[in-house]
């Protein structure tokens, strides 16, 4: 599937550097998130993913499926999302991908939840099909509006539409200046229920996690302290 990427006011994608985000993913979501971006990482992810699988529930290959998961890694890393999972079916057939997104300039305020409302119902490769469901919600990390709305895709070359359903989370994370978007999305409707309920049992474990500086290689080395 394709992933969001919008320009808006001043404010655009660019994810920091000193936080990651996390998840308590017990169960439904396989972490897919690339750090490098090389074909040797994805491959190595997907290997690793491959084997959480029970070969006797497969109804795929587990070099098919390798494959499958290897390419989706790296497609999405190609819109640098901060943390990309997806979910399957014990039978290794693909459900619903998510991805979490920052958008944020360095020394511009960050609009406020009201101030943003007309960015919540914009994707840059679909539009909304009848009426989207909007929710204020109260999540550990902050503040967020909860967006569900079914979606229209143009496929390449103009050669029909395509319908998709999308769950996706804006969330204003206390003490961070940027916005984070969480997008879920699958083409499955007959399991919109079950892979709701996936996507909102997840995010109130949604989590930023501070990165540790890098040493600075040109420092000069602290003396030894007396004893």
């Amino acid at each position: 599937m394709e992933q969001e990427q919008q320009n808006s006011d001043g404010f655009s994608p660019g994810p920091d550097d000193d936080f990651v985000v996390e998840f308590d993913f017990a169960g439904g979501w396989l972490g897919l998130t690339l750090h490098e971006g090389t074909r040797a990482e994805a491959r190595q992810v997907a290997a690793d993913l491959v084997e959480q699988f029970n070969p006797l529930h497969l109804s795929v290959g587990k070099a098919a499926l390798q494959q499958e998961l290897e390419e989706h890694a790296l497609s999405v890393f190609e819109s640098g999302p901060l943390l990309t999972a997806v979910a399957y079916t014990d039978s290794g057939v693909f459900l619903a991908d998510m991805s979490v997104l920052a958008y944020g300039e360095d020394g511009v305020t960050r609009p406020s939840p009201e101030e943003y409302q007309h960015m919540l119902l914009k994707w840059s490769y679909a539009e909304v099909k009848g009426d989207a469901e909007i929710t204020e919600v109260e999540l550990p990390i902050g503040p967020a509006v909860r967006v569900q709305a079914v979606l229209v895709e143009k496929r390449r070359f103009g050669w029909g539409k395509k319908l998709s359903e999308c769950v996706r989370y804006w969330v204003w994370p206390t003490g961070n200046e940027a916005i984070l978007l969480v997008e879920a999305r699958w083409l499955n409707f007959e399991r919109t229920d079950e892979l709701t309920d996936l996507v909102d049992r997840v995010m109130p474990s949604m989590r930023l996690v501070p990165v540790p500086a890098e040493p600075d290689p040109d420092a000069a080395p602290e003396p030894p302290s007396e004893l």
